[in-house]
C-alpha cells in the first residue's frame, strides 16, 4: 500500500460520525497495511513503483552473477550493494536465493546491512538465515518464509525510509565451494513525491498485530466489517441463459461476494462466466470464467488437471472444490450502481447458485470520485510459436494500478524474465530474473500457499501473487510481459493463461507530455536555452534498451549526448494546471550505473531527494540505454508554464554524469486518447554505402507521441518488414545497411497511450558504393579456449550463426552494419540436452548450457562483413568438426570485390574446436572451402574484439 499523503483516509470505526470520508494521511509501512479498504484508491502524484533485482544485464540469461548482476556497486566499507534509493519511500517486498537449492547453505551466514538516511552503522544487521529464516522478531510469520531446502527466502515486513536505503550483504559468495555462485533477489519498493508523512523506520519495535491477524486467517474478509449490507440471493440457471446475482443503486462498495453452485465440476468450473458492470456501462469491467475470476486456471494444460478439485485460499480471493464455494474480497466501489450477472455456458442447468454479496453503503464508506478506481480484471493467452520474444500478460492505458496476478502455464521456460513497463518509458521498471522469482519463488517453487504469493501446481505453473503492498501505478500506460526463454531447451510452445487483477480509472490517462529535449541537437539545445559547464565528452551512440535472449537489439537508437562533472541547465514547458511534474532522461549506463544529481526549479533545489541512478556498471554498451525518472513536487511547478531546470552533479559512481534526451510530464487528468496522425513529409537520404538518413515533420505535442517506429523492406510491397528501431525525434539513421541496395522505409508515430497511429506514405533510399580499402593480417590459431569463449573473445559484440535451433545468436559491434550470408546451408550440431561438452559454445544467456550450430558448405561459400569504419579491429573465427566427420576447410579473407587480403589457413583436426584470428580492417569476406570430398565446411561463430 502507498501513504495518502493529504488524500483521504477512509474511516470505519465511526462511520455515522464521519459520514464517509475524511482527510487525513496514512503513513507508508504497517499502518498502511492495515487498511486493505484503502487498495482502489489512486496514489498521489509522484508515486512510482520500482525494483532493484538481480537480472543480467547484457540481456542474456546469467541472472544472479554475483559480480555481473548481484552486487550493484562495492561500497567504501567493502560490502556488496544489493540495494540503493533515495527517498521518500517503502520497501515492502524481499525475495531473495543465496542458497542455491540448498547447496549454498553456508551462504546464508554472509549478513545482510541495512542503512538508514546515510547513518554510518546500520539498523538493522543479521544473517541472512536469521533475518530470512523467522528467527528475530518481527521478523516472523506471516511476514517471512523460508523455503525448507532452501531454495528461496520471502519477506513483506516493511522499511520506510524518509531520505535513503542502502542494503549490503558482507561476503564474495564467489568464494564458496559450489561453482553455482548465482544469488538472486527482487527487492520492490514505492517512492513518493511528498515526503512529509514519510517516517523511517525506528527499529524491530514497530509490528502490527492487526496485519498478522489478517494474513494468519485467510478466507476471511480482512477488511473492517463495520455498516455491511448483506444480500443473499439463490438462482438456478438453465443452460445457454444468464441471471441476475445482484444490482445496487446508488454510491456505495462491494465488500464481499461469495458463491456456491450446484452441480460443480470442470465445466461449471470454466464455463460459467462472471459479469460485473459498473455505474451503467455497457462493457463488463470483469468476464471471465468463474473458476478464472477466483484463482483457478491451465483447463487445457495436463499439469493442472486437477485445478477444479482442489482448494485455494488467498488474502482476497479463492475457492474450495470440494465445499463448491468462492470468496472475494476485492473492495469494489461504485458512484452509480453496480450490476452482477452469471452466465451458464456449460451445457447443462445449473440447478442452484448461491450467492451472498456485502457492500456498503456511500454513508458508511465513501470513495472520492476521481480519486478512486473501477475494478477490473482482465485474461490473457499466449502461445508461443518458435519466434515470439514474450507474451504480453497485460496492457492498458489511463490511470490505475495493478494489484494482482494469477499465472498459469505449460511448457513455459520459468527463466523468462518479467519486463513490466510503465508510462511510456523504454527501460522495464520492474525487470525480473525468472518468471517463478517474479511470483516469490525460486527453483520451480513448490505448491504453497500464503496471503500475497503461491502456487496450486507448483510455484510457477500455476503462481498467483497479490501485489497489495507494491501495486503496479501507472498514469498513461503500463505493459507487463513475460519472456519467452531458451534455457532448460524450451524453444518454442510455451503456454501462458494470465489473469490480471486492477483499478483503473475513468479518465484516459493523468500524465501529460509538455516538452522533451534532444541534447546534442543544435536547434533543440538552442530553443530550450540549454548551456553546461564542465563537460568531459560530447559523442554519438547507438545503443540498446534491456533486450530479451531472443533478440538482445530489441529496441535499440542511435542518440547525441553530453557528460558533465559540473551542471546543465535549460528550460522547459509545462502545464499550469499540473499537480506536479516528472522529468525523465536517456543516459548511457555501462561504465557508469551510479549517477548522482541535485535538481533545482527556478533556482530552488528539491529538496526531498537527490536525482539518484543506481544501475549496473556491468551492462555492456549494446545494453547501454537507461531512462531514469524523476519526480518534482507540485509546491515547485503549480501555476507555471516554464520551469528553468538545473542538473548538477553530486558526485556518483565516476563523479561524472551525462544525458542524451529529456522528457517532460505534467500530472494533469487527459480527457480522451487518440492515436497520433500519421507521420508527414518522410525522407530518406542515403550518405555514402553504409548509412541512410530519415527525417520527417515533428508531431504536434497535443498527439502525445512517445516514440516513433521504424520499419524497413528490401521490397516495395514491404513482404518482408524489418522493425529498425525507435525515435523519440523526428530523424533516424539508419546504420545497418549494405552498398549498393535499395531499400523502402516507412514510420508510425506511437503514443504515450501505446496507441499507434497509421504508418506513413513510403520512400526509398539507394546506397551508395563501397571506397573502403579493405586490409587483413592473420594472428593465429587458438586450440585452447574451445568453447569457453566469454572471458576471451566478443567483447566488442558477436554473432554465432545458426546457435539456437537453426536461429542466430547476435550482438553485433556498433561498426558492423550488415552481413551477408551467402548461400550457406545451415546445421545444428548440438542443443542443450549436451550442455557438457566443452567444445559447444557457451551460450549468451545462460551460464550452465551450451550450443552448437553453423554455417554449412558442401564446396565453397562466403559471408560478407559490411563496416563503416577504416578502424583496425580483430576477428576471431570458431570451427567444430563435432560430428567428427574428418572435416578438411580452408579460410581466407577477401576484399568485397574477392580479392585475397591474407593467405589462405588450412585447418584440420578440430574436433574439439579451434579459433582463427585475424586483425582487419574495412567491409571483408570471409570464403570458407571444403577441402573433403564427401565432407562438408562449417563456421560457427564470428567474436570482434579490438586489435591486441
Amino acid at each position: 500500500m502507498w501513504a495518502l499523503l493529504g488524500l483521504v483516509c477512509l474511516a470505519l470505526a465511526q462511520p455515522k460520525a464521519l459520514g464517509g470520508a475524511v482527510a487525513c494521511p496514512v503513513a507508508p509501512g504497517l499502518a498502511a497495511m492495515e487498511h486493505p479498504e484503502l487498495l482502489p484508491l489512486f496514489a498521489p502524484e509522484g508515486t512510482e513503483t520500482r525494483q532493484f533485482s538481480s537480472y543480467d544485464p547484457s540481456g542474456s540469461n546469467n541472472d544472479g552473477n554475483f559480480k555481473t548482476a548481484y552486487t550493484k556497486y562495492i561500497d567504501a566499507n567493502g560490502e556488496y550493494v544489493i540495494f540503493d534509493a533515495s527517498g521518500p519511500g517503502c520497501l515492502y517486498r524481499q525475495q531473495i536465493n543465496v542458497w542455491s537449492r540448498g547447496r549454498q547453505k553456508q551462504a546464508g551466514k554472509a549478513h545482510i546491512r541495512y542503512y538508514f538516511d546515510d547513518e554510518p552503522k546500520p539498523r538493522l544487521d543479521l544473517a541472512i538465515d536469521d533475518l530470512f529464516g523467522g528467527k528475530v522478531a518481527p521478523f516472523t510469520d506471516p511476514f517471512v518464509f523460508l523455503d525448507p531446502l532452501p531454495r528461496f527466502g520471502i519477506l513483506y515486513y516493511p522499511f520506510p525510509f524518509k531520505q535513503r536505503l542502502k542494503i549490503t550483504t558482507t561476503d564474495d559468495l564467489t568464494r564458496l565451494a559450489d561453482p553455482y555462485t548465482a544469488s538472486w533477489y527482487q527487492y520492490t519498493y514505492l517512492t513518493y513525491a511528498d515526503g512529509r508523512h514519510v517516517t523511517t523506520w525506528a527499529g524491530p519495535q514497530e509490528d502490527s498485530p492487526l496485519v498478522r491477524s489478517q494474513w494468519t486467517h485467510l478466507g476471511l474478509d480482512p477488511k473492517p466489517a463495520d455498516g455491511n449490507v448483506t444480500l443473499s440471493n439463490t438462482v438456478s440457471i438453465p443452460k445457454g441463459k444468464s441471471a441476475m446475482l445482484a444490482e445496487l443503486r446508488g454510491a456505495g462498495s462491494i465488500a464481499s461476494l461469495k458463491l456456491r453452485l450446484e452441480p460443480y465440476g470442470r465445466a461449471q468450473f470454466y464455463h460459467t462466466t462472471l459479469r460485473l458492470y459498473w455505474d451503467g456501462a455497457k462493457a463488463p469491467a470483469v468476464e471471465m470464467p468463474l473458476g478464472l475470476f477466483f484463482g483457478g486456471g491451465g483447463e487445457t494444460y495436463a499439469n493442472c488437471r486437477r485445478v477444479p478439485e482442489m482448494a485455494l485460499r488467498t488474502l482476497f480471493y479463492g475457492f474450495d472444490g470440494t465445499n463448491h464455494e468462492f470468496y472475494c474480497y476485492w473492495p469494489m466501489p461504485y458512484w452509480r450502481s453496480a450490476r452482477l450477472v452469471l452466465a451458464n455456458e456449460t451445457g447443462v442447468d445449473l440447478q442452484k447458485v448461491s450467492c451472498v454479496l456485502q457492500y456498503k453503503p456511500a454513508a458508511v464508506l465513501a470513495y472520492p470520485p476521481g480519486q478512486a478506481g473501477y475494478f477490473c480484471a482482465r485474461r490473457t493467452m499466449a502461445r508461443d510459436a518458435g519466434r515470439d520474444l514474450f507474451n504480453t500478460a497485460f496492457e492498458d492505458s489511463g490511470r490505475g494500478h495493478v494489484v494482482g496476478l494469477s499465472f498459469y502455464s505449460t511448457k513455459f521456460a520459468m527463466d523468462g524474465d518479467e519486463f513490466t513497463y510503465l508510462d511510456g518509458s523504454r527501460t522495464p521498471q520492474i525487470h525480473g530474473d525468472g518468471t517463478e522469482d517474479d511470483h516469490n519463488q525460486g527453483y520451480g517453487g513448490s505448491a504453497y500457499q500464503k496471503p500475497l504469493w503461491g502456487g496450486l501446481v507448483n510455484g510457477y505453473q500455476s503462481a498467483y501473487r497479490l501485489y497489495f503492498n507494491d501495486p503496479y501505478i501507472f498514469n498513461q500506460h503500463l505493459k507487463i510481459n513475460y519472456e519467452f526463454s531458451r534455457e532448460g531447451g524450451h524453444d518454442y510452445g510455451g503456454e501462458t493463461d494470465a489473469v490480471v487483477y486492477y483499478y483503473k480509472g475513468a479518465v484516459a490517462g493523468h500524465l501529460v507530455l509538455t516538452d522533451q529535449l534532444d541534447v546534442g541537437d543544435p536547434a533543440a539545445e538552442t530553443a530550450h536555452h540549454y548551456s553546461l559547464t564542465g563537460q568531459t565528452w560530447a559523442r554519438t551512440r547507438r545503443s540498446g534498451y534491456d533486450g530479451y535472449e531472443r533478440d538482445y537489439e530489441y529496441d535499440c537508437c542511435q542518440d547525441d549526448g553530453r557528460a558533465f562533472d559540473g551542471y546543465s541547465e535549460f528550460t522547459v514547458a509545462i502545464s499550469p494546471a499540473n499537480h506536479g511534474v516528472r522529468l525523465r532522461r536517456r543516459l548511457f549506463r555501462s561504465g557508469n550505473g551510479q549517477q548522482r544529481a541535485w535538481v533545482y526549479v527556478d533556482g530552488v533545489r528539491v529538496n526531498e531527494r537527490p536525482w539518484d541512478v543506481c544501475t549496473l556498471s556491468s551492462a555492456p554498451a549494446y545494453q547501454g540505454w537507461f531512462d531514469a525518472d524523476f519526480e518534482i513536487p507540485a509546491a515547485y511547478t503549480q501555476g507555471k508554464r516554464h520551469l528553468r531546470l538545473r542538473v548538477q552533479n553530486a558526485g556518483g559512481g565516476r563523479s561524472e554524469i551525462n544525458e542524451f534526451y529529456y522528457w517532460v510530464y505534467s500530472y494533469e487528468d487527459k480527457a480522451s486518447v487518440q492515436a497520433p496522425r500519421p507521420v508527414r513529409k518522410l525522407n530518406a537520404t542515403p550518405l555514402g554505402a553504409c548509412r541512410v538518413e530519415l527525417r520527417w515533420a515533428a508531431a504536434r505535442m497535443a498527439d502525445q507521441v512517445n516514440y516513433y517506429q521504424v520499419e524497413r523492406s528490401e521490397q516495395p510491397d514491404f513482404s518482408r518488414p524489418v522493425r529498425l528501431g525507435r525515435s523519440n525525434a523526428s530523424h533516424f539513421s539508419d546504420l545497418r545497411v549494405k552498398p549498393s541496395t535499395t531499400y523502402y522505409y516507412r514510420v508510425a508515430a506511437v503514443g504515450l497511450s501505446g496507441a499507434a497511429g497509421p504508418l506513413s506514405e513510403l520512400v526509398a533510399a539507394t546506397t551508395g558504393r563501397t571506397t573502403q580499402t579493405s586490409v587483413a593480417t592473420f594472428l593465429g590459431i587458438d586450440d585452447t579456449t574451445k568453447g569457453d569463449w566469454p572471458a576471451r573473445y566478443g567483447s566488442d559484440g558477436f554473432f554465432m550463426p545458426r546457435y539456437f535451433f537453426g536461429r542466430d545468436c547476435q550482438a553485433w559491434p556498433d561498426y558492423l552494419c550488415a552481413v551477408d550470408c551467402g548461400s550457406f546451408t545451415n546445421r545444428q550440431f548440438s542443443t542443450y540436452n549436451t550442455s557438457t561438452g566443452t567444445s559447444l559454445l557457451t551460450s549468451p544467456i545462460a551460464y550452465c548450457a551450451r550450443y552448437l550450430g553453423a554455417l554449412e558448405t558442401s564446396g565453397s561459400d562466403a559471408l560478407t562483413l559490411h563496416v563503416n569504419d577504416a578502424q583496425p579491429h580483430q576477428l576471431a573465427l570458431y570451427v567444430c568438426d563435432f560430428d567428427k566427420a574428418g572435416r578438411e576447410q580452408t579460410i581466407e579473407l577477401l576484399d568485397p570485390r574477392g580479392h585475397a587480403l591474407a593467405p589462405a589457413c588450412t585447418v584440420s583436426s578440430f574436433e574439439t574446436g579451434k579459433w582463427l584470428r585475424w586483425r582487419f580492417s574495412g567491409s571483408i569476406q570471409v570464403r570458407v572451402s571444403n577441402r573433403k570430398s564427401g565432407s562438408t565446411a562449417v563456421l560457427s561463430a564470428l567474436m570482434f574484439d579490438k586489435t591486441p
